[in-house]
């Protein structure tokens, strides 16, 4: 597993990477993200601290940007899980009213007069700063819809039992109140117990670019 996983690491690191301001024009419009966080490291690298992907077809750009950039934590359960953190460890109250979801009309009618929306709007300003200021990220061009999702699972069960690439002490996330989270220092929740990749998976993946 520690083999796969360095050679995942050691690949990816050399990869162009990206940035608050990215050009769409230079993201594929279909594949998978790697995102890497100011101060984590593992097998000698920056490490990897969340793979994610779209199930909408040619929709990775649009996707990236609502995950790392656009102020709706309803959109982005990577926003909502930053967010989490931050309150978390601030202690701040707010955080009961950040996991109410708006999206749905029967949500805001029921618990939108709940929300102060000027602390919402502080909050989500807060998450873009953190994620602008402390991540990057590289990609995986993957066109089908099947394949991405089957790359995304066998990458995450690879990164999240590897016994090397843990969190560091000072990590944002040991503040997340969902033990997951917290033990395999991945801004994942879903896909890290399924099958890992095997050393020739990986290849055959990191090849195909």
């Amino acid at each position: 597993m520690s083999q796969v996983c360095r050679h995942l690491h050691e690949t990816l690191v050399t990869w162009p990477r990206f940035t608050a301001g990215f050009d769409p024009a230079n993201i594929p419009a279909n594949g998978l993200y790697f995102l890497f966080e100011t101060g984590e490291k593992a097998h000698g690298v920056e490490r990897i601290v969340r793979v994610g992907t779209h199930t909408g077809q040619d929709n990775l750009p649009k996707r990236l940007n609502e995950h790392l950039y656009t102020p709706n934590k309803d959109r982005s359960i990577f926003r909502k899980h930053i967010g989490r953190c931050l309150l978390a460890r601030q202690g701040d109250p707010f955080l009961e009213f950040w996991e109410i979801d708006l999206t749905t009309r029967k949500n805001r009618e029921k618990f939108e007069h709940l929300v102060d929306k000027e602390q919402l709007a502080e909050t989500e300003e807060m998450v873009t700063a953190y994620i602008t200021a402390n991540f990057s990220f590289t990609v995986l061009y993957v066109q089908d819809k099947d394949s991405r999702l089957k790359a995304e699972s066998g990458l995450l069960s690879t990164i999240a039992q590897c016994q090397e690439s843990k969190a560091s002490p000072e990590w944002l996330g040991n503040h997340h109140p969902n033990s997951v989270i917290r033990a395999s220092g991945l801004w994942n929740i879903q896909g890290l117990d399924k099958e890992p990749f095997s050393i020739e998976d990986v290849e055959i993946l990191l090849a195909s670019q």
